[in-house]
């Protein structure tokens, strides 16, 4: 069995997608699509943006959503038959035209008021996120109260991340470090998955109101549940709960194993998942589609 995932937040790299957009008219044409959706040139972003139009809460999730987007519809014409389809955080959103949620449009639309949903928490709510390796998550959860941060990816056996409040970052980092940790600062300007997205979880509960969802052709499994879902109720509200709670991509991951897959193509920026899948379960196969010679190499 097979499942596409696809990348979160903090994958974007200057240049992602210009391989793509070189090599294949159908990548071309959705970055171009995208622009014009949102009137703004993210293309460009993708493809030669300075560090700081990259890491930029509102242009990151866009350009990685752009990116993701143009190589699965490269991968598609290869006709794998696919059984699911999860992401990382934004990764799950962008399950949505795939799966037959949403249009292409309405999800482009969608992530557009994502990101300015969660750039105003960031405003309202100055906050980052870490990477913590080597600790365990009750560990954690028992450091989480006493230092003022929220569990918010458990990503893999050894990697979990963390969101907390930008002014205690140093302090923070410095007590995880001294527990034996190690810890890495994400490319993220806000604390995703706990309540430094309570603003966003309310401007975007109201926007997706107006917006057709469908049922699901291929389920999604959802960093919520950790379970596959095809009721477009369903889908949609973990869709907004997933911003305020722990993404569980470990057991994500688990569950679709579990299920008989034994493939998993990553598409999209960075093979930041393909690393993660390998720790949770190192005999599964995990294929990066990311530029034309990744998918040379996949056969029909």
């Amino acid at each position: 069995m097979n499942a596409v995932v696809f990348p979160g937040h903090g994958t974007q790299y200057r240049g992602m997608g210009k391989d793509l957009y070189d090599n294949f008219p159908q990548a071309k044409k959705v970055f171009s699509d995208i622009d014009k959706i949102l009137g703004m040139e993210i293309s460009r972003i993708c493809f030669s943006g300075k560090r700081e139009e990259l890491i930029d809460v509102y242009n990151q999730q866009l350009a990685i959503l752009a990116t993701s987007l143009a190589a699965y519809e490269v991968f598609k014409e290869k006709q794998i038959n696919i059984d699911f389809f999860s992401g990382l955080s934004l990764g799950e959103y962008t399950c949505l035209y795939p799966a037959g949620v949403l249009s292409f449009e309405d999800l482009v639309r969608l992530v557009k008021k994502r990101s300015e949903a969660t750039q105003e928490a960031a405003r309202l709510n100055p906050s980052s996120m870490l990477a913590v390796i080597g600790s365990e998550k009750n560990y954690l959860q028992k450091l989480a109260a006493k230092d003022s941060f929220y569990i918010a990816n458990i990503n893999s056996p050894k990697q979990i991340v963390v969101s907390l409040k930008k002014e205690d970052k140093e302090r923070v980092k410095s007590a995880l470090e001294n527990s034996g940790a190690k810890v890495v600062e994400l490319k993220i300007a806000v604390g995703f998955h706990s309540p430094f997205m309570e603003p966003a979880k309310k401007l975007l509960g109201e926007y997706v109101k107006n917006i057709e969802f469908k049922q699901a052709k291929i389920p999604v499994v959802s960093n919520l549940t950790a379970k596959a879902h095809a009721d477009k109720d369903q889908i949609k509200n973990n869709l907004i709960e997933q911003l305020t709670s722990s993404a569980l991509w470990q057991d994500c991951v688990k569950f679709m194993i579990e299920e008989g897959v034994d493939v998993f193509f990553e598409i999209g920026p960075s093979r930041v998942l393909r690393g993660l899948i390998k720790k949770i379960n190192p005999e599964v196969k995990v294929v990066n589609i990311e530029k034309k010679e990744d998918l040379d190499g996949v056969s029909i």
